[in-house]
């Protein structure tokens, strides 16, 4: 199952604010996610966009619209990221947590954004 998602990819400045994030790119996630393939030119330049979502393997699985990965190639999760109740239950589950980390992301498949698997607690 691929479900299109809305998120924000962009950072607050540095220092960050309550809740911003640290890293420059990747997944800053402060808002709620939604289950849509729909961005408005105003919230895709405030660093809005779509990614497609997945489970694979017990992993999440995420297919970027647009640019996550930091230069090195990796996309930072600093804090445990539940992906709230819409989104889970669109991929099949009760719950999902992404967990902290730095992740790899992958252009083998798809060379202009790639694709990220993401070590999460899956609740059925």
């Amino acid at each position: 199952m691929n479900v299109p998602i809305k998120i924000k990819f962009k950072h607050h400045s540095v220092p960050p604010t309550k809740d911003g994030c640290t890293q420059p790119l990747g997944l800053c996630i402060i808002i709620v996610i939604k289950v849509t393939d729909k961005v408005t030119p105003e919230e895709y330049k405030e660093g809005f966009g779509i990614a497609r979502a997945d489970v694979i393997d017990g992993k999440f699985h995420l297919v970027y619209e647009r640019r996550a990965a930091l230069d090195d190639g990796t996309v930072p999760i600093q804090d445990y990221w539940d992906l709230g109740e819409e989104v889970s239950k669109a991929l099949g589950y009760k719950k999902i947590v992404v967990k902290p980390g730095i992740y790899k992301v992958d252009f083998s498949k798809y060379p202009e954004f790639g694709e990220t698997f993401f070590e999460a607690d899956l609740q059925k």
